[in-house]
């Protein structure tokens, strides 16, 4: 569905298109909601950090696609797409009228989401298409809070407030020529936010073994530590932050494969303990470690080719 969506998007939309994404991808919001109320305090550190940094690119994220997309806008041009809002509050609604239309909530969600992406072929359904996209994100959080327990929703709510807030004070603020790099920036927060979550679930629910919960939580940080990072390097690049010249250390291949390889290593520790110290202290570490790879990956590119290098750390992070 994504390679069929996204193949026949017109090459002026691909900018805001990889914006709608990486706002869909702040779903990783989600994670952090289902792992709250866990009563261990470290665990709820790590899930409201990733929830509220999450908000923050959901809500900043939609800010700036719809902000490129009123680029294209003719003055005086009549434009009624908002009105898609008006179904996505009653998907909002649903899960919370009945507990039993949560996973049909979360179907349509997901549908809102991809349709979001297929709109973005063109500038006529394109405005409709990030309405759509904010419609399936919401209904998607809404599901997942309905089914949270009633002492975690308090602190939920103030999270996604305080960092939609952030958000979009920091979507309205940036000028017109900022917006590619802001792209970059925010998608750091989902990296950043993948990797709190990923720590947490396994934290919460610690298991031997290489289960499918372990899997996912040892390749989610590392992921969200290249994507971080590299997000971080992007935007430097883009924003004249950093030198455009791509960094060049010696062996760059060998320390690629190195840190990989110590990677695979870590992963090997990771499933076989029965330590749940170490199984975090293990995920910790190799978050470092992406970060640092991060870095290098990305830093060692030129800074013509930093949108695709945002594309590619935005499919990472799916």
């Amino acid at each position: 569905a994504g390679y069929q969506v996204v193949w026949g998007v017109a090459h002026a939309l691909h900018t805001p298109l990889m914006s709608v994404t990486n706002a869909i991808s702040g779903t990783t919001a989600i994670g952090g909601l289902m792992i709250m109320g866990s009563g261990q305090t470290g665990v709820e550190i790590l899930a409201g950090s990733a929830v509220a940094v999450s908000a923050i690119n959901i809500v900043g994220g939609f800010v700036v696609s719809q902000r490129m997309l009123d680029l294209f806008k003719k003055p005086g041009q009549p434009e009624h797409s908002h009105l898609l809002l008006a179904p996505g509050a009653l998907l909002v609604a649903a899960p919370f009228y009945d507990a039993s239309l949560i996973p049909a909530t979360g179907v349509m969600s997901s549908l809102l989401c991809i349709g979001s992406i297929g709109s973005l072929a063109n500038i006529k359904t394109a405005f409709g298409g990030a309405y759509m996209g904010m419609s399936g994100v919401a209904g998607a959080m809404a599901a997942t809070i309905a089914g949270m327990p009633a002492s975690s929703l308090p602190v939920a709510a103030a999270l996604l407030g305080v960092g939609g807030a952030g958000g979009l004070v920091l979507g309205k603020q940036v000028s017109p020529m900022a917006l590619p790099q802001t792209v970059a920036a925010f998608h750091s927060l989902v990296g950043l936010a993948a990797m709190f979550t990923s720590i947490g679930s396994y934290w919460a629910n610690p298991a031997v073994g290489a289960t499918m919960e372990n899997v996912a939580a040892i390749l989610g940080d590392f992921i969200g530590g290249v994507t971080l990072t590299g997000s971080i390097i992007a935007f430097g690049k883009l924003n004249g932050n950093l030198a455009s010249k791509p960094l060049d250390l010696p062996g760059k291949n060998y320390l690629n494969l190195a840190g990989l390889g110590l990677f695979l290593l870590m992963m090997h520790v990771f499933f076989i303990t029965n330590s749940v110290g170490l199984g975090v202290f293990i995920l910790v570490v190799s978050g470092v470690l992406a970060c640092v790879m991060g870095v290098h990956l990305v830093g060692s590119v030129g800074g013509g080719d930093m949108p695709v290098c945002i594309t590619v750390l935005n499919s990472y992070s799916g």
